[in-house]
């Protein structure tokens, strides 16, 4: 009883902790119109404050992670909150679109490397099997986050000004540093023989060498990078073509966060039973059909919020149905390098975002069928890698195959 109390404690602390980076992400996105107004700039450049947000997050889980293998698991999530303190501070006073770039970056950067190394803390605690159902529910906050965040930067945006989301930013992560700093358990104690330094580069190739880690990390990557481009995508379109004031594009974002935390909830509770290739199979059959609808109903001309938050909606339940088992399958398999294993996995999970998200700004023409467009292909990259999981060694146990050398010729 005492291990479920603590356990569950765990996964909400992960969820309080982990949803922190994301939320200070798209918490600005209504702000980028009164942003770029202000420093006397266009919306394009305006935009860097996301694209390059979320490469910093990336870089986040990539760099800092990994020490948490080597100084244990606290002590590196205490600095990254301080560091997105500190980003969220230096936004408030920035004078220029420079600075506010850079101080985004910070807050970014630290957002990311505490969200990579909650991940590694629930696979210390949990282990691989209970691990994906804990995931799962840990992913339910990190997720929702970032389609509730609009809401609030609507809301602050309409009573003050941009800079005082800057100012939300910091009040909540102060408070998530402090929440951190009382309730967070260490399990993993410093390890000197463990972390960074020259094993680092090591760690990494090892992970590079691994198919099975690649091939679940090309299709964790692909499925997370479709709510993360269409949550961040979709509201310049629902504002600008579409019409949609900023607080009502908050409320169209809860439709699609709704259907995330639906998903989320079956995961954590059939996982068990179906195992995770299967949730994987279904989450990505469910992708392809919200992507697909967005991608007619565009070239159809049928530009209507639903038709675009509908298949959202799609996108987010098969999202959070199927990552958490393709995330504890690609961790699990190298226990001893967690944190690095973490760490490479939200690093291209968010480069892929970054990168899907500049191709929908690149080919913009007013219209939906760009983003509707790179959905499509991040779900058939997602379907090619689901066939290459397919194809690994047969299961054993209730998520995934275990990885086993290639046979000698």
């Amino acid at each position: 009883m005492e291990k479920r109390d603590s356990g569950r404690r765990l996964i909400i602390g992960s969820a309080i902790i982990g949803s922190i980076g994301t939320f200070g992400l798209h918490v600005l996105l209504p702000a980028l119109p009164a942003i770029a107004a202000a420093m006397g700039t266009n919306p394009a450049a305006a935009q860097l404050l996301i694209s390059l947000s979320l490469v910093a997050i990336a870089f986040g889980n990539l760099v800092i992670a990994p020490f948490s293998d080597r100084y244990g698991r606290r002590p590196v999530v205490l600095a990254g909150l301080g560091l997105f303190v500190t980003g969220s501070l230096a936004g408030i006073v920035a004078p220029s679109l420079h600075l506010l770039v850079l101080a985004r970056i910070v807050q970014a950067f630290g957002g990311g490397a505490a969200m990579a190394v909650m991940r590694a803390t629930i696979m210390d605690f949990f282990g691989p099997a209970r691990a994906a159902s804990a995931i799962a529910a840990t992913a339910t906050a990190i997720l929702i986050a970032p389609m509730v965040a609009p809401t609030f930067g609507g809301l602050v945006i309409e009573w003050y000004d941009w800079r005082a989301v800057f100012a939300l930013s910091g009040l909540l992560g102060g408070a998530v540093m402090l929440f951190a700093a009382r309730k967070l358990v260490e399990t993993r104690p410093a390890s000197p023989a463990a972390g960074p330094s020259p094993r680092t580069l090591s760690s990494y190739r090892q992970l590079f060498s691994s198919r099975a880690y690649l091939t679940y990390l090309a299709f964790g990557s692909s499925m997370m990078s479709m709510i993360y481009t269409f949550v961040t995508g979709a509201p310049y379109i629902a504002i600008d073509v579409l019409g949609l004031s900023p607080s009502r594009l908050g409320f169209m974002l809860f439709f699609p966060a709704i259907a995330s935390f639906a998903g989320f909830l079956v995961a954590s509770r059939v996982v068990n039973r179906v195992g995770g290739l299967r949730l994987m199979q279904i989450g990505a059959l469910i992708a392809f059909t919200g992507t697909s609808m967005m991608a007619v109903l565009s070239l159809a001309g049928v530009w209507h919020p639903f038709a675009m938050f509908l298949p959202g909606m799609l996108i987010g339940f098969a999202n959070a149905l199927a990552t958490p088992s393709s995330t504890t399958a690609a961790i699990t398999r190298h226990p001893a390098i967690a944190g690095a294993a973490s760490g490479l996995l939200g690093f291209v999970h968010l480069v892929v975002a970054a990168a899907a998200l500049q191709l929908v700004a690149f080919f913009a023409n007013h219209s939906p069928v760009p983003l509707a467009a790179t959905l499509m292909g991040l779900c058939l990259v997602a379907l090619l890698a689901l066939r290459s999981i397919a194809r690994l060694p047969a299961q054993s146990g209730p998520y995934f195959p275990p990885e086993v050398p290639e046979p000698t010729r």
